[in-house]
This record gives structure tokens, sequence and C-alpha cells, in this order.
């Protein structure tokens, strides 16, 4: 079984230490873990967000990260037409996560389109996303989408 580690995944890869993401890589072939354009992305946009002082150990963690995956599984998969139809399938089925407003009040909201291209990707690929849990998870095993999801917890 091969896997797609989403953009999440590849963040907590790139800590020091122990994380439910690096417990779970430690236990499979170092090829069969994929990355794709999108969950690459989505983890270099977390950095930049951060402030100067941290984005700097960030991005050389994240890149080391990136490169050492990308030797033993290859460059990212793209975002093609196989990812692009797979997409339309699942853009707007009802997909919502737990997540804070502004005041820190706990609110529900849909998952974002970069979240659904990681799914889609999954799928075009037939790969298994890894993903630290989210309510999104269920949603896609209670529509038969077992197979595309794999919930670190």
């Amino acid at each position: 079984m091969q896997f797609l580690l989403s953009g999440n995944t590849l963040m907590q890869l790139s800590l020091e230490g122990t994380t439910l993401a690096s417990a779970w890589a430690d236990e499979k072939p170092a090829a069969d873990l994929r990355l794709s354009l999108i969950g690459v992305s989505m983890a270099r946009a977390w950095v930049y967000a951060l402030e100067p002082g941290r984005r700097r150990a960030w991005s050389l963690s994240l890149e080391n990260r990136i490169n050492e995956i990308q030797r033993d599984s290859g460059r990212p998969l793209p975002l093609d037409e196989r990812v692009m139809a797979a997409w339309a399938e699942i853009r707007a089925v009802t997909l919502e996560q737990a997540a804070q407003d502004d005041k820190g009040n706990p609110v529900i909201e849909g998952i974002g389109q970069d979240q659904r291209l990681e799914i889609a990707t999954a799928m075009a690929y037939g790969l298994t996303l890894v993903d630290p849990w989210a309510q999104f998870h269920d949603q896609l095993r209670d529509l038969g989408m077992a197979q595309f999801i794999e919930s670190l917890r």
C-alpha cells in the first residue's frame, strides 16, 4: 500500500522528536510515502505565514524533510487532469471540521479546497491520504471513501 502524506503530516514530520506522524512513518517503507504538490504547497504556506525568526528554522526543517522523502519516493504528484476530475467529484460534498472563531469559540466549518485537492490526489492515484485526525475523515468513511484516508490519532 502506498500513502500520500498530507501537508499537516509533512509538518509533523518536520518537527524534532517523536510525533504521531513520525511514529507512524517509522513503521512504513520509505518508498511507500508520497508527496503531492498541493500538500507541499500547503506546508510551505504555513511556514511562510510564521514570523521571520521562526520561519527560517521551520523552512530548513521542512525542505530537508521534503528532500529526504523525494529521495526515496520521487517527485511530488502534480495537480493533473486525473486529480482535477476527482476533485470535481468531491468539490461540493459536505466535509466539515471543528475550528475556532476569532474569540476562541468552537465552530464547525467546511474544509478548504486545498484539503479537497489533497483528497482528490489520493483518489486519482489510488493512494491513502495520511493526515492527523479531523472530523471530515469520518465523513469520508461514511461516504464510502475509507480506502482514501488514514487518520493519525
